[in-house]
Order: structure tokens, then sequence, then C-alpha cells
């Protein structure tokens, strides 16, 4: 009987100490996870040194979600690797003058930055955002300035909106904008200016929203390509110091400047303000054609619309003759026939897709001036005037161009793809 109670005794204190350890076990997994997906840092962080990097998950243990800003500068900053428990920053992520930081590998669970991503003289070593590659949503701006070893903004594939503005600008060894591939919509400004070798604007493929005004100043541009989808911009719309933009053909979508000033300013070799006949002339507060010693051919329908009933500013100065002046722009649009309800298809080519030559055939009435046939992102291949039926082709590699046609009423872009 003793015998029984002992091991009755034994068995209720077995149960009471695993009933302990049970709730204990539960406790700290319940604070395991708090600890998870603590927030932290309401005040923000700078981080100066790479001993500060290296030891955040001791220092700030669990901590996943910054609530505050965070600035990551000076040479000391080789890597970024002591951050990847970070999920996502709701203050402003700063990178500054980091000359030695290769690499934004590290940053590659964060989803989501709350106020800016300014990335501001980093570095000499950085050719490329990778590390960024899960980040969907800024909601701040995007700023790349003076960074100049950057080639490309590959690693922002996953960034499809940024609620601020855009800014990439004094980036000396940037050639395209290739990891901006899925951005839809800017919500605010947006600006490129001065990146010494940037050609074209490759990257920006699937933009169609601009918040608020665009700005263009890089003189290094031979063209637009990669804004053919891009169709309102909420501000005004500045072209200016681009001396080697010669064409505006990738803009043939846009309709829209949302009540802003359309400007194109000194820009040395554009000779066409063809691409720019969409825009709706009742969106346009403000008009200035100057200073762009090759440019000839401003009557374009935009244009010829905003002159005849200006809603605001007016300065069509210093430009090639036939748009030199005010006079001249108002007298080519004169001379323009009332334009077709659609005057794509005033003209036709064909055979499309096409071998060694196609035809290009037109409506009664028309008469076809000039022929312009560029690459996809926008370099000139064939000028043909007139006599204008028969197109040689034959020197084209096979691919897709654009064929820009020059009629009395008007200009049609159309696509051409070559066997």
């Amino acid at each position: 009987m003793i015998d029984i109670k002992i091991h009755r005794t034994f068995i209720g204190k077995k149960n009471h100490i695993m009933k302990k350890l049970t709730l204990f076990f539960v406790v700290a997994l319940i604070y395991q996870a708090t600890v998870i997906s603590q927030s932290c840092l309401p005040a923000g962080i700078t981080f100066d040194t790479q001993t500060q990097i290296d030891n955040f998950q001791t220092d700030y243990p669990g901590c996943s979600e910054i609530e505050g800003n965070v600035l990551i500068k000076n040479d000391d900053i080789t890597n970024l690797t002591g951050l990847n428990v970070l999920t996502s920053i709701w203050g402003r992520l700063r990178f500054y003058d980091c000359d030695v930081l290769s690499s934004l590998e590290g940053l590659e669970n964060i989803t989501f930055i709350g106020g800016d991503l300014d990335i501001y003289g980093s570095s000499d070593v950085l050719t490329n955002l990778t590390g960024l590659d899960n980040l969907t949503t800024i909601g701040g701006g995007l700023i790349v300035n003076q960074t100049d070893a950057l080639t490309s903004l590959t690693g922002l594939e996953n960034l499809t909106t940024i609620q601020g503005y855009l800014q990439v600008s004094g980036n000396e060894s940037l050639i395209n904008l290739t990891g901006l591939d899925n951005l839809i919509s800017v919500g605010e400004n947006m600006w490129i200016g001065e990146n010494t070798v940037l050609t074209n604007l490759t990257g920006l493929e699937s933009l169609v929203t601009i918040g608020e005004g665009f700005e263009i100043y890089t003189s290094s541009l031979t063209s637009l390509s990669g804004l053919e989808s891009l169709s309102t911009i909420g501000g005004s719309f500045q072209i200016s110091y681009s001396n080697y933009l010669n064409n505006l053909s990738a803009l043939s979508n846009l309709t829209s400047i949302g009540g802003g000033y359309l400007e194109i300013y000194d820009n040395a070799t554009l000779s066409s303000l063809t691409g720019l006949d969409q825009i709706t002339a009742g969106s346009i507060t403000g008009l200035t054609i100057s200073e762009n010693v090759s440019l000839a051919t401003c009557h374009v329908q935009s244009v010829c619309d905003y002159i005849a009933n200006p809603n605001g500013s007016l300065d069509i100065s210093n430009n090639a003759t036939g748009c030199n002046n005010e006079v001249e722009v108002e007298t080519a649009c004169e001379n323009m026939s009332v334009p077709s309800a659609n005057i794509e298809f005033d003209i036709d080519f064909y055979p499309n897709p096409a071998h060694e030559k196609f035809f290009i055939s037109s409506i009664d009435g028309v008469d076809i001036r000039e022929v312009f046939i560029y690459n996809l992102i926008g370099q000139e291949f064939l000028q043909i005037k007139k006599p204008i039926t028969i197109i040689d082709i034959s020197k084209l590699h096979p691919g897709m161009y654009f064929v820009e046609v020059l009629m009395n009423r008007g200009s049609v872009i159309k696509k051409l793809i070559v066997k």
C-alpha cells in the first residue's frame, strides 16, 4: 500500500513537472515569435562602421522592422550581410559615400521601404542594385545620384510602383535603366539628368504614368527608346540640353501633360517634333520651343492646335528655318491639309514582314514627303526623299524597325518587320 502511494505521488509530481515544462516551452515559443516579428528603433539608426552592421543582430535581437530612418555611410562599410534579418524599413533608407561597398546583398529580405530609397555617392565599385530583389514598394521617392560605377538598376525588378518621385542623375557609368522593367507608375516628379553615357531609356518600357512633371536633361541621349508605353504626365514636360537626341518617336503614345508646360529647349541635333503629335493641346498651359539649332519640323498636330488656341504662354525662337519663330510654324500648320479622321490609314506599306524592299501607297490627296527608318533604340538607318514608292531595305538586318512617314497631313509612325 505504501509503495502504491509513493508511486502515485511520484506520478503526480511528474505530471506537475511536465505541465510546468510544457507551459515554459509555450511561453518561450510565444516570446520567440514576438521577438522574431518585433519592430524596433523608432528614432532610426546610423551605420557608419562595419562593426555596427556585423553586430546588429546581437545588439538588437529579433529586430526585423526598423520604424525610423536608416543611414548607411562612410568607406568603412564593406558588406551588409549583418542586416539580412530586416524585412521592412518604415522610414528612409539612405546610402551615402560608401566608397568600397560593392553589393547590396544582405537586404534581400526587405519588401517595403516607407520613405525614400536614396543611393547617393555610393560607391566607386557598386555596379548594380542586386540585393534589393524582393523590394516591391517604395512609399517615398527613389534617388540614384552620383554613383559612378553603377551600370544598370538591376535588382529592382519587383518594383512596380514608386509613390514619390524618381531621380536618376549624375551617374557616370549608367548605360541603361534595366531593373525598372516592371515599373508602371511614378507618383510625383521624375528627373533623368546628366548620366554621361546613357544613350536611351531602355528599362522603362512598362512605365505608363508619371503623376507630376517629367524633366530630361542628359546630353548623351540619342533617343527616348523605353518610353513607348508612357501615356500621361501629370505636370510639365521638359526636354533640354540633350545635344545628341535626334528624335522623339518613342513618345507617340503620350496624350496628356496634365495642364503643365511643354518645353523643348537647347537640343542641338533634334530635327523634328514628330512623336508629340498625340498630346491633347488643351492639356498644355505653356509652350516653349527654343534654341534647338537643327529643329525645322515643329508643325505636329499638338503644336498646331496649341498655336491656334493657346492656353498660356508661347515662345518659339532661335530654331532652324521652318521653326524659327511662331509665324513660320503657323504657316506650316496652315499649309497642312485638313487631317483625316485617322491619318494612320492615309498610308500603307506592304508586304509586312518585308524582305529586301517594301512598297508605300497613300490615299488620294496625301503627299508623302519624306520617310525615315529607325531601329528599336531610335538610331536612324535610312532617310528617303521623293520619289517615294519602293523602299530598298536590303542593307537592314532582320528585326523590328519604326518607319516614320512625313506627309502633307501630318506624320505617322508604323512598325516594320524585316525578314
